[in-house]
């Protein structure tokens, strides 16, 4: 039959200085489909957080207020530390009220990313929420009030927005 399909990686992996323990692990960590939760909490920490401090910002509560401000308050919260553990949690990592000073850096940098500017619009056209339905389309899906907390009030006023933005990000 000839060569196996794999001399050219092991005549590689033995001709470089790698340790053959991480180079499984390496591999093992990048099987497709298979997700675990740390990369799902990694995925999803910048687009909760992003969500809920536009909900904050937008709160009337809040009015007057600087954004740096309002993500010191929100951290020393308890709605802030269940977030945290709660996303954290793979990675061992436990709130801890001597870091809020660490956490607020963290989300203002998370918050001014350019990468992040997208998010931020969307949510701000949102009003914070992230608006799901079931069917095809933006605008012809049927969307529950139930759902996280939208009112349809809120639907009707975002999908408009976030049709002209998509619009305006094609051309």
């Amino acid at each position: 039959m000839g060569k196996d399909k794999w001399d050219k990686v092991i005549k590689y992996l033995r001709s470089t200085k790698r340790d053959p323990e991480n180079v499984l692990k390496l591999l093992q960590g990048n099987q497709k489909g298979k997700e675990t939760n740390y990369d799902r909490n990694r995925s999803s920490y910048a687009l909760n957080v992003i969500a809920v401090i536009t909900q904050k910002i937008l709160d009337p509560k809040n009015k007057g207020k600087s954004r740096s401000h309002i993500i010191r308050q929100w951290v020393i919260s308890e709605d802030f530390e269940n977030f945290y553990n709660l996303l954290r949690q793979e990675e061992k990592l436990v709130w801890s009220r001597d870091k809020a000073n660490e956490y607020v850096k963290q989300i203002n940098d998370l918050w001014n990313k350019p990468n992040q500017k997208h998010w931020r619009k969307y949510f701000e056209m949102t009003k914070g929420k992230f608006i799901t339905g079931s069917g095809s389309g933006i605008g012809k899906r049927k969307i529950t009030e139930k759902l996280m907390g939208v009112s349809q009030e809120i639907i009707d006023q975002a999908i408009p927005k976030i049709r002209k933005y998509k619009k305006s990000k094609i051309n």
